[in-house]
């Protein structure tokens, strides 16, 4: 293929990458990108070697009126498109980049033509990276890199040619004997390779360099999925519209469990305590602004209430939530430590989480959360001694049907402790009725009776509410619950896929001691959605989709730190090692040379032939054992000593935190003697100190490893007990 020729189809495939990034974005209307793409495909055949009928001089006199008319008209356009129809300068100058790149592939006349078109399909390209999260923009981008490349190197190629370029064949390269000269094996590998260095010079530059803001290319605003039983009135009925609709919701990894550890996980939204027969709300709405210490993160329980006693585990999740259009956080119950690229979060007095304002975009958060058991002696008191707040909020009831009450008892007569009332009452549900989604609850003035008493059909809203009413009616304070219950694993990310058919109802029941516990009475056969044969494959596109957004969409400064810090880790240890490898070496060496320098006074040349051999024999030997000693064992220990060197030094903090408050520790005390009386004398402290002290004497003394996100743990525990201490000495 001629050079000239090959020019002109690479610059075409350059507009043709950038047109259908734009496209694939959904950024322009039907008929502008169908017209467009007719125009790009008549110029791609026509250079290609086609010929069409109607085809023109393109030194048309007329043809080049009709263009400057066509421009300012497309200006008009773009005025009135940015005042009345997009209203919004992103959109409307897309469509306006479109006709502008439509009318100049009409006129591809001279190579500074051909320079306004690769600044269009520049900005073209950067405009569906802006209006685009997907992964499907990394195919778009390559290709266009590789057009980019291949466009650059031949317009050089062909810069000695006469300034019209499409005229004539006659412009072509020629050699010695008079054949034109066009593309070679050679020539394509070398180019294709160039394109390849290039991109990973691209990878290189990106991770390196600090990330900014797009700028006037972001959206100002956009419109988020819509959920539902998130706001602050939900009907009974309300979440059983969107169990069928498959969209993703989010996706949530746990760093420190697998598939097999969770098989469900609950992810907590609103919680609701007040129930009018059809619909459920909070009794109140007021939100406090979490308090941030330092890098994005937020201490969720500080000043949120009594810290339950009742056995618990925590769970780490990290978060990556589409744009909705409630500004809900959701996290597995209950949250502790909150962090993320936030100008802030609130809380509401039922421990909900929620961002200022809905976001227009993906957002990625981490979270740590507290699991909490009913301790053994709740399990098994006759009575609970609930306060007066509790009962008077957690026991109100609409009017309700006699026949609801004397169910309630019925089903509890047995039952001698409050623990055993509960169980019975989530049995009685789970056994004794059906779940369906083609229930209709809109029309019903009772709903909740026609489930328990007619019906005995309903989904997952119709559960919690029986179980919560049914509970109250007998004298133990309850909470519903909305949000999200999560089953779907991906093997291939790690992660849970959450949609919103995964939305779901649950109670929460109050135990003085434990806290809220989670019980669920909605049987597992209606919460498990049908597999296809197909579900492998789109599982893995799912984990490319988030691989995308973790590593190029959400790589952030912070990441960039990450990995410098790796790299320095790695350096430092690689330097140890062949230090102690040449330390050992030469300890070798001075010892051989001074065995043979003793022994040459005293042996024969034989002896010393033999000795030499023998000396060099050992010290491969030696070299050989050190080599396996320092490198194969070496690493494993030095990891160790640096996390007790880590948890030392984080312990060393939490003393100065306690110090300032009035506590210090005497050298007799042991820690778990330290933590205790903090416990005793700096209640709000006590979690945090018992948490630090735990992974300290674990990390330091029994000789077990501590996990990264243990580390991580201890140094958030450490900024809460910072942020109690500062908080301590204002008010004192």
């Amino acid at each position: 293929m001629p050079f000239e020729q090959a020019f002109k189809l690479s610059s075409l495939l350059l507009a043709t990458t950038a047109f259908s990034g734009l496209v694939l974005a959904h950024s322009i209307p039907a008929w502008l990108a169908t017209i467009t793409g007719v125009i790009l495909t008549i110029t791609l055949l026509q250079t290609w070697g086609f010929t069409f009928p109607w085809s023109i001089s393109r030194q048309s006199a007329v043809s080049s009126n009709l263009r400057n008319l066509l421009l300012i008209a497309a200006f008009a356009l773009f005025l009135i498109d940015l005042a009345v129809i997009s209203r919004e300068l992103l959109p409307a100058g897309i469509h306006f980049l479109v006709v502008l790149l439509a009318i100049k592939l009409t006129a591809l006349h001279q190579r500074r033509d051909f320079r306004h078109l690769y600044a269009l399909s520049l900005m073209a390209i950067l405009a569906a990276a802006a209006l685009t999260t997907e992964a499907w923009y990394i195919p778009i981008f390559l290709l266009y890199l590789l057009a980019a490349v291949w466009t650059l190197l031949l317009y050089h190629l062909t810069s000695d040619d006469a300034p019209q370029l499409g005229e004539t064949p006659s412009h072509n390269r020629r050699d010695q004997s008079g054949h034109s000269v066009g593309i070679t094996n050679r020539f394509f590998w070398l180019t294709n390779g160039m394109a390849v260095v290039t991109f990973g010079l691209t990878l290189a530059i990106f991770f390196l360099l600090p990330r900014i803001g797009a700028g006037m290319l972001q959206k100002s605003r956009g419109e988020g999925l819509r959920t539902t039983g998130f706001s602050e009135r939900v009907d009974l009925g309300m979440i059983g519209s969107v169990k069928q609709d498959p969209q993703v919701v989010m996706r949530v990894e746990l760093p420190e469990r697998s598939a097999e550890g969770t098989e469900r996980l609950y992810l907590r939204g609103v919680a609701y305590d007040r129930y009018n027969g059809r619909s459920w709300s909070a009794s109140s709405a007021r939100r406090r602004n979490l308090g941030s210490f330092g890098d994005g993160a937020f201490l969720v329980r500080a000043g949120g209430g009594r810290v339950p006693q009742g056995p618990s585990a925590a769970i780490q999740q990290d978060i990556l939530l589409e744009a909705l259009d409630t500004s809900v956080l959701f996290a597995a119950p209950f949250a502790e430590y909150l962090s993320g690229d936030f100008p802030g979060v609130q809380a509401d007095g039922m421990a909900a989480l929620y961002l200022t304002f809905p976001t227009a975009s993906r957002v990625r958060y981490s979270v740590t959360s507290r699991l909490y058991e009913i301790t053994a002696g709740e399990r098994s008191a006759s009575t609970l001694d609930y306060s007066h707040s509790v009962l008077e909020r957690y026991l109100a009831l609409p009017e309700l049907s006699d026949k609801v009450a004397a169910l309630s008892q019925h089903v509890v007569r047995d039952s001698a402790t409050p623990f055993a009332r509960i169980t019975a009452i989530h049995q009685h549900l789970l056994r004794n009725y059906q779940y369906s989604l083609d229930v209709e609850t809109t029309t019903s003035l009772h709903p909740l009776e026609d489930f328990l008493l007619d019906r005995k059909t309903g989904y997952c809203e119709h559960y919690a509410t029986a179980m919560v009413v049914m509970l109250r009616a007998v004298g133990i304070p309850a909470r519903l619950v909305t949000g999200f219950l999560a089953t779907e694993w991906n093997e291939f990310g790690g992660y849970f896929t959450v949609r919103q058919r995964d939305a779901h109802a649950w109670v929460e029941v109050y135990f003085p001691q434990s806290g809220w516990i989670t019980f669920d009475p909605t049987p597992a056969t209606g919460l498990l959605p049908s597999r296809s044969s197909w579900d492998v494959l789109f599982r893995a596109g799912e984990s490319l989709r988030l691989y995308w957004d973790r590593f190029f969409i959400r790589y952030s400064t912070r990441d960039q730190l990450a990995v410098i810090y790796g790299i320095r880790d790695g350096g430092d240890a690689i330097r140890d090692r062949f230090s102690q490898w040449v330390s050992a070496v030469h300890r070798t060496m001075t010892q051989t040379v001074a065995a043979l320098q003793q022994s040459a006074h005293t042996a024969t040349a034989g002896v010393m032939v033999a000795a030499v051999i023998s000396a060099g024999l050992g010290f491969l030997a030696l070299a050989v054992l050190m080599w396996k000693h320092v490198w194969l064992k070496g690493s494993p220990l030095r990891l160790a000593q640096r996390q007790q060197l880590r948890i030392t030094r984080l312990y060393r903090h939490m003393l100065q935190a306690t110090a300032r408050n009035g506590l210090v520790k005497s050298p007799a005390v042991t820690p778990t003697e330290f933590a205790r009386l903090v416990a005793k004398k700096w209640t709000a402290a006590e979690m945090a100190v018992a948490e630090v002290t735990e992974l300290y004497c674990r990390g330091r003394f029994s000789g077990t490893a501590l996990t990264a996100g243990e580390l991580v743990r201890a140094e958030h525990q450490i900024r809460a007990l910072q942020q109690l201490s500062r908080t301590a000495r204002l008010e004192g």
